[in-house]
């Protein structure tokens, strides 16, 4: 069964009973309130400065090592180097480097983060028309924006979701339509560069490509002819795959870390035992979906948001149970008919099994089934199977009001956010540039706007802006394409418990202490040893003029990571 009927193909609700008068000008304001709610999904992103998004400070660091690695004056090919094999994360890091040619790192990054806002809705949207529904009804993807993965500050992840919305839309017709070469070359690109991305969000769409084969099964040879479309992007995984988890042993590479060790490695022997796989138990993972789909706000103001979209959705819902559906006329004859009838529901419930069941951590990467939820709620619209017409405009309507309202609060969290940063700007504007500096950071950021304490790594901005080196980095995690170089990672605390921090085995090393919140343990004692150069707020910059520059040594193996995947 396919769409069927250029109406279907063009995404346009069927509008018959209404004049072509009044259609075109319903679609010109359609068209200008469309605008609007994207400009306004993107705003937020340049509402201040400092985004309150946990990760992000590592990867603008890592981002300005590719950016300025033969600078003298950041001193980064002194610390690292790169890996130019293709991985995931590449996307990200590639994007940024290109835009780095024109604009500075934060700059670039906010233009990456502006792509996302605005191609969430459109990759949504364009899933809803490879389907045969309304495509306004996307409308419904915009408060998803501001999704609780958006403040772990998962950039990476965050690009794949457009591209994981386009892929899954471009497989939709390839494997339930005719041949069509321009298409097939869009979708090989598409899973390519998916996997670029992010390796997990990748492997995802795998099962909805399985599904999709089987319910347009028409034989051996026509699914190989549709697979190899999928070719490129399985060889680019499987490349990664070997390389870096089943060849090679972490402790036997230049430049991976003991953090990336703690990751665990998944060697042959071990593919069937010692996974470490994790699953949280059903319960806490259906009573925690609220917080893990929009729950990063401390006054829950977007949970607000989120339980008034749910309400609107079940009236959409309601309004559609009688309006026409747009998936193919005629009864279903058999049983492949009436699973390509309803594969947008299927694809929509194969992705939150996938939340559901799926692992809260393997080999000790963290948050993983969590993420999925989000593509499950993205895909929540083609239950809406009539167009919005007649009284569900109404309904539209009201949730475009509200995607507005997301965004005003997402943008004054960021707002707010500048108040409880201070003067840091200043401080890390006086910093000497090409050091190394380690971020001792007692108060995290909890108690503001954001949740997931988006000071842990704000030592990294010191990277992004002035070069450099920085304690806890993500650089020789897997998929991170910066590596340390041989005898170059400085010793640090675990980033959660900077009281571990100890003079004579740490403190030689860095040139500057980023200090927040009240020190204990040797960061009380830092006057000792450095000097302070400046309080900015609740931060305060220390100097050590004896820094060692070079290492000679690797940090100890005790050391743990973040605890969660970037």
């Amino acid at each position: 069964m396919t769409d069927g009927g250029a109406a279907k193909r063009s995404g346009e609700p069927r509008e018959q009973a209404e004049p072509a008068a009044r259609r075109a000008w319903w679609r010109r304001v359609e068209g200008l309130v469309a605008l609007a709610l994207l400009a306004a999904v993107a705003a937020p992103f340049w509402a201040g400065r400092f985004l309150p998004l946990l990760d992000l400070p590592q990867h603008l660091g890592l981002a300005s090592v590719l950016l300025r690695y033969r600078d003298a004056t950041a001193r980064f090919s002194t610390f690292y180097d790169i890996r130019a094999a293709l991985d995931p994360y590449w996307g990200y890091y590639a994007a940024m480097r290109l835009l780095g040619l024109a604009f500075p790192v934060e700059t670039a990054n906010r233009l990456l983060f502006t792509a996302y806002a605005v191609l969430v809705p459109a990759g949504a949207a364009y899933v809803l028309r490879a389907l045969g529904r309304d495509r306004r009804w996307a409308v419904f993807a915009l408060p998803l924006v501001f999704n609780t993965n958006l403040y772990w500050g998962f950039a990476t992840f965050l690009l794949s979701i457009p591209v994981f919305l386009f892929a899954l839309g471009l497989s939709i017709r390839h494997l339930g339509e005719g041949l069509d070469r321009r298409r097939e070359l869009a979708l090989a690109a598409a899973a390519a560069l998916l996997f670029l991305f992010h390796g997990q969000t990748y492997l995802l769409l795998g099962p909805c490509v399985i599904l999709l084969l089987v319910m347009g099964w028409r034989g051996a040879a026509w699914a190989a002819r549709k697979s190899l479309t999928y070719l490129p992007s399985l060889l680019l995984f499987g490349s990664w795959f070997w390389r870096d988890f089943v060849a090679l042993h972490p402790a036997e590479v230049t430049g991976h870390t003991p953090e990336w060790r703690s990751y665990g490695s998944i060697q042959g022997a071990s593919l069937g035992a010692g996974l470490g796989i994790r699953f949280d138990p059903l319960a806490e993972v259906v009573t925690s979906l609220p917080d893990r789909l929009m729950g990063a706000f401390r006054d829950r103001s977007e949970q607000v948001i989120l339980w008034s979209a749910a309400l609107l959705f079940l009236a959409a819902l309601a309004l559609c149970r009688g309006g026409a559906a747009r998936d193919g006329a005629g009864a279903p004859v058999g049983w492949r008919d009436r699973a390509l009838r309803w594969r947008g529901e299927l694809l929509a419930l194969l992705l939150f099994c996938s939340y559901l069941f799926g692992p809260a951590q393997v080999s000790g990467q963290f948050y993983l089934n969590q993420r999925h939820l989000i593509f499950a709620a993205l895909l929540a619209p083609v239950l809406l199977r009539a167009p919005a017409t007649g009284l569900r405009r109404w309904v539209l309507g009201l949730a475009a009001a509200l995607s507005l309202g997301a965004s005003a609060n997402a943008a004054a969290k960021v707002i707010a956010f500048q108040g409880q940063v201070g003067p840091f700007a200043e401080l890390v504007e006086s910093m000497e540039p090409g050091g190394r500096a380690l971020g001792l950071v007692f108060d995290t950021g909890a108690g503001g706007p954001i949740r997931f304490w988006p000071f842990l790594h704000f030592a990294c901005y010191y990277q992004a802006l002035r070069g450099g080196d920085v304690g806890f980095s993500f650089a020789g995690l897997p998929s991170i394409p910066v590596v340390y170089r041989p005898g170059q990672q400085a010793p640090h605390p675990y980033e959660w418990r900077p009281q571990d921090f100890r003079w004579e085995t740490m403190g030689r090393f860095y040139d500057y202490f980023l200090v927040r919140g009240s020190p204990r343990g040797d960061a009380a004692r830092l006057a000792d040893h450095a000097v302070l150069v400046k309080t900015a707020g609740e931060w305060r910059l220390w100097h050590n003029p004896g820094a060692i520059t070079r290492t000679d040594a690797q940090p100890s193996s005790s050391l743990s990571p973040a605890g969660l995947s970037p």
